[in-house]
């Protein structure tokens, strides 16, 4: 191949689908959706509640096995690789699939999603590991705008922590596997306006490292959107 010819290459987008379809309970919840999503960008998935974009996030994520179409991520194709696709695309908290418990506090969250990722033979962390982890996300923090305030309180229960707090532990637990696409749904949960702009922003700074995001909300109207953000709407209520 001559140097012309590699430059001429164009990168395989991380996700790529052609006519997708999933149909589940008797009715479809998505089809005919083609999408290609390169390396550093984002997809926002758009669309009110049953509408199935936690549906879709999920299928990209290799959670769901799609029922019509042609889907691969990461290069592996779906549903056949679900397996390698799900050690590479992490899930912040989803309702009903991967919920924080209430009952524990940051840090055992962070400490027990630390023991996953170790040998099998080393089932423990320090506490300076903790530690650590919980410091890139102060790091993180201050890039969308906001005060300087820590976050996140180790010893403070899950039940305790604001809502815009315990998205920031979702996001900062699946990180933990430094994983290549992050997928979080239902960012506008958040109720204040504020908080809605600070984990969009988050998720923009989080994209600018490399990571793919895969986002889903009802409602985008506090995405600062620009034309060179990388990021594409998909608008689900335009697919029913």
């Amino acid at each position: 191949m001559s140097p012309a010819e590699v430059d001429d290459v164009q990168p395989v987008p991380v996700v790529r689908a052609q006519g997708l379809e999933l149909c589940a309970g008797g009715r479809t919840v998505f089809s005919g959706l083609d999408l290609d999503v390169p390396a550093g960008a984002a997809l926002v998935v758009r669309g009110p509640a049953s509408s199935g974009k936690t549906s879709l996030l999920l299928t990209l994520a290799g959670r769901m096995r799609p029922t019509g179409g042609t889907l691969t991520v990461l290069g592996e194709p779906l549903p056949e690789k679900a397996a390698a696709v799900r050690r590479r695309v992490a899930l912040a908290e989803v309702r009903g699939v991967n919920e924080l418990d209430d009952a524990l506090t940051v840090e055992q969250h962070v400490a027990e999603r630390l023991v996953l990722h170790r040998p099998w033979h080393r089932p423990w962390v320090s506490r300076r590991e903790v530690a650590d982890q919980l410091e890139r996300v102060r790091d993180a923090l201050p890039r969308t705008g906001a005060g300087a305030d820590p976050p996140l309180r180790g010893r403070e229960f899950v039940s305790d922590l604001q809502p815009l707090e315990r998205l920031t532990l979702g996001v900062v637990l699946a990180l933990v596997g430094r994983p290549d696409v992050l997928v979080v749904d239902d960012v506008d949960s958040l109720r204040r306006s504020q908080d809605r702009r600070r984990a969009w922003a988050w998720l923009a700074s989080l994209q600018e490292t490399g990571l793919t995001v895969l986002a889903g909300c009802s409602d985008s109207s506090d995405i600062p959107w620009r034309t060179d953000d990388g990021r594409t709407l998909l608008d689900l209520q335009d697919e029913q």
